[in-house]
């Protein structure tokens, strides 16, 4: 009896120690099976938030090649955005229009725009640089940009390149709609205006620079006084309408003595006002959600 007492209790020991082992063996697999799901969550979303993070950035790298491609800044790209050497290798100065593509803005505006009859006669006037003291006649912006690109001096191309600038019809623009407040400016450029009418003014008084009814336009208030024959000053008044430069009557007053036609009056001489163009900064949350924030502008 004691026998058989001896190994049932040696057997409940044995079982015992199996129940401690597998008790410790299913905790253990729990515990690694438990860092496993954690370390699994951890790192599905540290893949998720970093193909967020590279997906943002094929798409401000996608944007940037294509604002590239469709200025006409560079050629277009071998695949479908910039590689890094492509980049490098480009220099906006020294490529050459006709491979930018027709569909491209800097084509469509130096070799279309520029082509306007119109404005390059109006470019072209008193220019003694572009045309040719031989003939008389006006020099192409084809001849003068195939000229330029066959030049190997750096101070020959510029020299070109500032015929071109001056010649082309592009150059109506800037005259007529200047990029910055200059009153000095504009005194000249009313100064001209009366000597083309034949009559000198006792002084040209531009006056405080302001801000237009339109967006993005300044304006520079101006007194205008004119005192002369009643045919000098209605010279004046046409050829102010002539003028390329924007010039906006406020308001007038005109008294009439004997031959004498006296005009005073308030006008406004326009010119574009710096734009800025602001940089957007997305900042991908952990959470995924993408933040954007707005950098200092550049002009």
């Amino acid at each position: 009896m004691a026998k058989k007492e001896g190994v049932a209790l040696a057997k409940r020991i044995k079982i015992s120690k199996s129940q401690r082992v597998m008790l410790g063996a299913v905790a253990c697999a729990s515990l690694i099976l438990g860092v496993c799901l954690v370390f699994s969550v951890y790192f599905l979303k540290y893949i998720a938030f970093n193909s967020k993070v590279i997906s943002e950035k094929n798409k401000a790298i996608d944007g940037y090649s294509k604002a590239i491609e469709k200025i006409g800044i560079c050629r277009a790209p071998s695949g479908k955005i910039y590689t890094v050497s492509e980049l490098e290798s480009c220099n906006p100065d020294d490529e050459d229009l006709s491979r930018l593509g027709a569909d491209t803005l800097r084509y469509q505006v130096i070799m279309e725009l520029s082509k306007n009859e119109n404005l390059e006669s109006v470019a072209r006037k008193g220019l003694s640089i572009c045309f040719d003291s031989s003939t008389n006649q006006k020099v192409s912006v084809e001849d003068l940009i195939e000229k330029y690109r066959v030049q190997t001096n750096d101070k020959e191309r510029e020299a070109y390149l500032e015929r071109i600038a001056m010649c082309s019809a592009l150059r109506v623009i800037p005259d007529a709609l200047p990029s910055a407040a200059n009153p000095l400016a504009v005194g000249a450029s009313l100064n001209k205006i009366f000597t083309m009418s034949s009559y000198i003014p006792e002084g040209i008084t531009p006056k405080e620079v302001g801000v237009s009814s339109m967006e993005g336009i300044g304006s520079i208030g101006i007194n205008l006084q004119v005192e002369s024959s009643a045919d000098n000053t209605m010279r004046v008044l046409n050829n102010l309408e002539k003028s390329i430069r924007e010039y906006n009557i406020k308001t007038a007053k005109i008294e009439r003595s004997g031959d004498s036609l006296k005009l005073e009056a308030m006008a406004e001489a326009y010119y574009t006002e710096a734009s800025s163009l602001d940089e957007v900064l997305e900042e991908v949350k952990g959470n995924g959600k993408v933040v954007k924030n707005k950098s200092g502008g550049n002009e």
